[in-house]
């Protein structure tokens, strides 16, 4: 039996709220999904569980094991796959350096924020710590989750209205 991925589970189901993956999945349903670090795709899984055969493109660095999940992969850094990638209803982003002591440091960059900002109306970022994003200030803050147990934050913002984020507002 091969060993599993800490940072990854199959199914996606496993262990749906023991760790960070469900929190990374969109409140609504998106038109199309650019996952930014996508390792095994646990968290294209759940969107696929979810919300059906949305169209998901998953960009890592690392080489793709197994595309279980049907998305469009494509093996590249994530700050450069950005400078030049088409619009996507929702980016999720799960980038961490080697040693994982935080989110990479282009991140909290305004040239990155403002690269999501073009192509993005949602963005839901997955850090370890309460980071810096002050280049996201422009953006509609939806909230925070903090997994029980973890050291995990996940930060949404909204860049374009988004029809029925919350439809029992008036």
């Amino acid at each position: 039996m091969p060993k599993e991925d800490p940072l990854s589970v199959y199914p996606p189901t496993k262990y749906l709220t023991f760790g960070v993956w469900i929190y990374m999945v969109p409140q609504y349903k998106p038109e199309s999904v650019l996952m930014l670090g996508y390792a095994d795709g646990t968290v294209a899984g759940l969107i696929r569980l979810l919300y059906g055969d949305v169209p998901i493109t998953g960009v890592d660095i690392k080489p793709l094991k197994d595309n279980k999940y049907g998305v469009n992969f494509v093996q590249m850094d994530g700050q450069e796959y950005v400078k030049t990638c088409g619009h996507f209803d929702t980016v999720i982003i799960d980038m961490f350096p080697g040693d994982e002591s935080n989110i990479c440091g282009f991140i909290t960059s305004k040239e990155f924020a403002n690269a999501l900002t073009r192509v993005a109306n949602y963005i839901i970022i997955n850090t370890l710590k309460e980071p810096d994003l002050s280049a996201y200030n422009h953006l509609r803050r939806i909230g925070v989750n903090k997994p029980s147990g973890l050291s995990n934050l996940i930060h949404y913002f909204q860049v374009n209205p988004i029809p029925d984020l919350h439809p029992y507002r008036k």
